[in-house]
């Protein structure tokens, strides 16, 4: 079967796409313009709800396919100044959507495998805990139950996005600081370029005391 133009462009645009998002190298201005682009349509989608944070975890694993190349001792090139902030604005972009506030610690955001029923039924019973709310006959107990629940989910949703957006902050943060300090030439004009770049974007104390560390960034959560 004869492949058409049409169908031959869309085949190689796909496998581009597909390698991008594996971690093909910065290896053209094309290859940062198409990630650039990529990243900022999953920026437009999440912003849309600001609920489907996995757009932003895909977005930091499109900029850290955008390794440093290092070769101009005497400056930071432009490819690897647009790959350094294109990273810093994904990882800004995790930043601003997390809750400043949150505290897991808090008692009023703990989670539970099973609930106990709150409420005894109308002959005095307390039903075991993770019991099919269907089958507790009593409706204001049964109801008590199902809103536990509901609320108990909803502490567990927003558990798991603020710890996925706090590691998905970690991993643009290992990037970047992999980027600078591995990718570029020690005491070199490129990485001191790229490090002040990093200080003037960045203004978390706490993130530019990670980046600024002799050693790699970790985990948090």
């Amino acid at each position: 079967m004869k492949m058409t133009l049409k169908m031959a462009v869309a085949v190689g645009i796909l496998f581009s796409v597909v390698a991008l998002a594996l971690g093909e190298s910065n290896d053209s201005p094309e290859a940062l313009t198409n990630a650039a682009a990529m990243i900022q349509l999953k920026f437009a989608q999440f912003a849309k709800t600001n609920a489907d944070y996995q757009l932003l975890l895909d977005a930091r694993k499109i900029a850290s396919s955008m390794n440093p190349r290092g070769d101009n001792k005497t400056s930071l090139s432009v490819l690897d100044e647009g790959s350094l902030r294109l990273q810093l604005k994904v990882l800004l972009a995790l930043a601003k959507a997390r809750d400043p506030y949150y505290d897991r610690n808090s008692p009023t955001n703990t989670v539970y495998l099973n609930l106990i029923p709150p409420l005894p039924d109308s002959n005095g019973v307390m039903w075991p805990s993770g019991i099919d709310p269907n089958a507790i006959k009593d409706p204001k107990a049964r109801k008590a139950y199902e809103d536990a629940i509901i609320a108990n989910n909803r502490r567990i949703e927003k558990l798991r996005r603020e710890m996925d957006l706090s590691r998905g902050v970690d991993s643009a943060l290992i990037d970047i600081w992999v980027f600078v300090k591995r990718g570029l030439p020690e005491n070199s004009a490129a990485r001191n370029r790229a490090i002040e770049i990093v200080t003037k974007t960045v203004s978390d104390k706490s993130i530019l005391e990670r980046f600024n560390s002799s050693e790699m960034p970790g985990l948090i959560w």
